[in-house]
């Protein structure tokens, strides 16, 4: 299920049977899109940076998705990726095949 709260989509968890999966939140989605893109091209984090001509440790913020980025920025890393500004900013879901473990206590 997800959640949309001004501007910003909440993640919730859904487990059905053996397949489990997670949708993240918007900046979440974009660092995903992101790191995705970058390691197709087998580009460096720092280098990506200097393309965008952004530090490379905010690029980093934006690959977590602690960051949210303008979207001139978000503009200069799509036009280094080779990409669309609307396919980083497409919707990201990890699946796998088995839910994460309960932390222990």
């Amino acid at each position: 299920m997800r959640i949309i709260v001004r501007g910003l989509s909440i993640s919730r968890s859904c487990v059905t049977d053996d397949i489990y999966i997670e949708v993240v939140n918007i900046s979440q989605n974009l660092g995903l899109n992101i790191r995705t893109r970058r390691k197709e091209l087998a580009i460096s984090q720092e280098e990506l940076a200097r393309r965008c001509n952004i530090d490379r440790s905010y690029m980093g913020q934006i690959e977590r998705g602690t960051a949210n980025p303008s979207l001139a920025v978000i503009d200069a890393i799509a036009h280094s990726l080779v990409v669309s500004t609307s396919e980083l900013l497409r919707e990201y879901h990890a699946i796998t095949m088995k839910p994460p473990r309960k932390k222990r206590k």
